[in-house]
């Protein structure tokens, strides 16, 4: 029997073709938008998704999977794996961490080793997390030194984003932020940080260009990097403009380019664009 399987959610944003490479686990959050409620991933795709939304088909809102379908997951991949480690995105922007917890709570030690991990991030912020999991897990890496090694990334992955309009996270009430700055916000672009596991206020910049200067200049201040996503939802053409200034501080094709999902695009809205960063 296999050692370890690696499970996440669907904010976690991982490229599709990398899911498969590394057979990791996804249990899709549930998304409702235009009076339909969809698998985030499955029964949705980001095209499908960000199409609804340019036809006004909102607002969207997002479910966290129920604690039944965790733990059937966990009971279904049991037959299969020796342990499981279930990284999921922070548990102070969704209660999915919590209904994970809640499953492996409710079924037997003798099933299998399951591990329940908080992020403390969202999108490639846990992403990276996840698929150097699984690359360790692939590898036949112990359970042990796997989960030393999320918990050792969870500290050191760093993740900052700007929304083209604030009225998607607004609604969300997902951001912690002081009065004077969520009185500007409808006026600024600004760069928010998610800072142990809380979405605050990083920096103030007043244009998308200078967002984009602001996102490049997060990765350039850590001194040992060894990871760089960006994430997008519905601007690839600035993604380009980020990478041409990565290049100077990090190899461009070692940057991996993710595309925020309906999971967190229904917060995050059009035109949002971000990036996450290991040091190692």
């Amino acid at each position: 029997m296999p050692g370890v399987k690696i499970v996440t959610d669907s904010t976690a944003d991982i490229p599709p073709a990398l899911l498969r490479e590394l057979e990791i686990e996804v249990v899709p959050l549930q998304i409702t938008i235009g009076g339909e409620t969809f698998r985030s991933g499955v029964d949705l795709t980001n095209e499908q998704f960000y199409k609804l939304l340019s036809e006004g088909q909102g607002p969207p809102s997002t479910t966290a999977p129920p604690t039944a379908v965790f733990e059937q997951t966990y009971r279904r991949l049991a037959q299969h794996y020796e342990s499981i480690i279930s990284v999921h995105i922070s548990s102070h922007l969704s209660t999915a961490h919590k209904a994970a917890a809640q499953a492996r709570e409710r079924l037997p030690v003798s099933l299998a080793r399951i591990e329940v991990i908080d992020s403390h991030s969202a999108s490639m912020g846990l992403g990276l997390t996840v698929i150097a999991a699984a690359r360790m897990a692939q590898a036949g890496v112990p359970i042990d030194e796997i989960v030393r090694h999320v918990h050792y990334r969870v500290q050191h992955t760093h993740s900052v984003f700007f929304v083209d309009t604030v009225e998607y996270l607004d609604r969300s009430g997902r951001v912690s932020m002081a009065t004077n700055f969520a009185s500007s916000m409808s006026r600024i672009k600004p760069l928010l940080l998610i800072d142990e596991g809380h979405i605050v206020p990083y920096e103030r910049t007043r244009t998308r260009a200078k967002a984009i200067d602001g996102l490049f200049t997060f990765v350039e201040d850590f001194p040992n990097v060894r990871e760089v996503a960006v994430m997008y939802s519905t601007s690839p053409e600035d993604v380009e403009k980020l990478l041409d200034k990565l290049m100077l501080i990090f190899p461009r094709e070692q940057v991996l380019i993710a595309e925020y999902g309906p999971a967190l695009g229904a917060h995050l809205g059009p035109g949002a664009m971000g990036v996450a960063a290991y040091e190692g």
